[in-house]
């Protein structure tokens, strides 16, 4: 009897035991834990992130960033040179002996230097506003610093770049100087000749002797001389303040300076005469200085940009203007083309965050190389989706 109600106990407890094995699988605490252990594989989402396209407004709590792309700065420096031709420029070398003389006026430019340089700005087609969830901490400065993402006050922010272009201004022109005003014009004395008048006191049969008689006083009047004999004149002034400056410094003339000081004054003085005198035949020239900027902003479809033309009579033209067209060509390294770089994704819960991609830059004057540089152009990269509790401070 007793072996009897002892397996009977066991073979009640075998049909017992699967309810029993249910209820313990599914009780509070054990689906507490699974429920944990599924979190662990998908974190929760600490923030959201939304394209500001589809952003109806900005809530108090969230905050906008950009994606960063890069802008190249083209700066050029050129020279305008305008020239006066001397007055005296037909002469130059008769009376000096200076040959190749210009003799019309004219105004030339050329191109002195060109650079590039690049800076960051908010790309106006990739804003984005954040949603903080909870107490959320997040570094975003350091995503910032880093160049993942611009903070509002960083949109326009460049780097070491000075914007603008400086024009040639006035025309500083300094005027032909003539020193010797004697060499201008020649004294002019009216012809006359002494009347004679008869002498009748003797008779009518005598001979009959001419008398002078006085004439009133003769105004000497100024006349300007032929441009060519002014020419001739202001050379022997020339030649003469040479020979006065050959004097001085051989000591070959009777003045004696109380220091070498005053011998540098004289002879300073004198080569001022002579090239002012100089340029009568010669010529002047001005030179201007302006500086043009450029800024492009390179796309990814685009490897050639015409940036403006340049023409030695007219300067500085739009890309559809006169003159050599100056191009800045960009070269991609695309370093991202072997890798597996997975596109952004759609996920609320991630940052869109951009990787640059470098690229050779050439400025070039039709085929002549002008600058070159090595950049980091943020929209040749890749955008990517990071999940932001990979990257937040806890």
């Amino acid at each position: 009897m007793v072996v009897n109600k002892f397996f009977a106990k066991m073979k009640m407890s075998k049909y017992l035991a699967i309810p029993l094995a249910l209820a313990f699988l599914y009780s509070p605490t054990f689906a507490q834990r699974k429920k944990k252990s599924d979190d662990e594989e998908r974190p929760k989402a600490v923030l959201r992130v939304q394209s500001m396209d589809k952003v109806q407004r900005v809530d108090s709590g969230c905050f906008v960033y950009a994606l960063p792309r890069t802008v190249l700065r083209l700066t050029v420096t050129v020279e305008r040179r305008i020239f006066s031709a001397g007055p005296y420029a037909a002469y130059a070398e008769k009376y000096l002996g200076i040959t190749g003389i210009q003799k019309a006026n004219s105004t030339r430019y050329h191109l002195n230097s060109a650079t590039l340089a690049s800076y960051i700005e908010a790309d106006e087609h990739h804003f984005y506003m954040v949603r903080p969830a909870g107490n959320t901490k997040f570094n975003f400065l350091k995503m910032s610093k880093d160049g993942l993402m611009l903070l509002p006050e960083n949109f326009g922010r460049g780097t070491n770049v000075v914007a603008g272009s400086v024009g040639f201004g006035d025309t500083d022109w300094q005027p032909f100087t003539i020193m010797a005003i004697d060499a201008m014009f020649r004294d002019v004395k009216p012809k006359s000749s002494p009347k004679k008048v008869a002498d009748n006191s003797a008779g009518a049969e005598e001979e009959v002797d001419e008398v002078a008689v006085a004439e009133p006083p003769v105004h000497i009047s100024q006349q300007a001389k032929t441009q060519e004999e002014r020419a001739s004149e202001v050379a022997q002034f020339i030649f003469n303040l040479r020979k006065r400056k050959y004097e001085l410094v051989t000591g070959d003339v009777d003045i004696a300076f109380s220091s070498n000081d005053g011998l540098k004054v004289a002879l300073r003085e004198i080569n001022k005469m002579e090239s002012e005198h100089l340029a009568l035949f010669v010529g002047k020239m001005v030179k201007q200085e302006a500086t043009y900027t450029y800024d492009v902003a390179p796309v990814p479809s685009q490897t050639s940009y015409a940036v403006f033309k340049f023409s030695a009579d007219l300067g500085v033209q739009p890309p559809d203007g006169q003159g050599r067209t100056i191009t800045l060509e960009l070269r991609p390294e695309d370093k991202y083309a072997t890798a597996n770089v997975s596109p952004a994704a759609e996920d609320s819960s991630a940052f869109r965050v951009r990787l640059p991609d470098m690229a050779q830059a050439r400025l070039l004057d039709e085929k002549e190389e002008l600058q070159r540089g090595r950049f980091w152009i943020y929209q040749n990269g890749k955008i990517v989706s990071v999940r932001a509790e990979y990257l937040s401070n806890e």
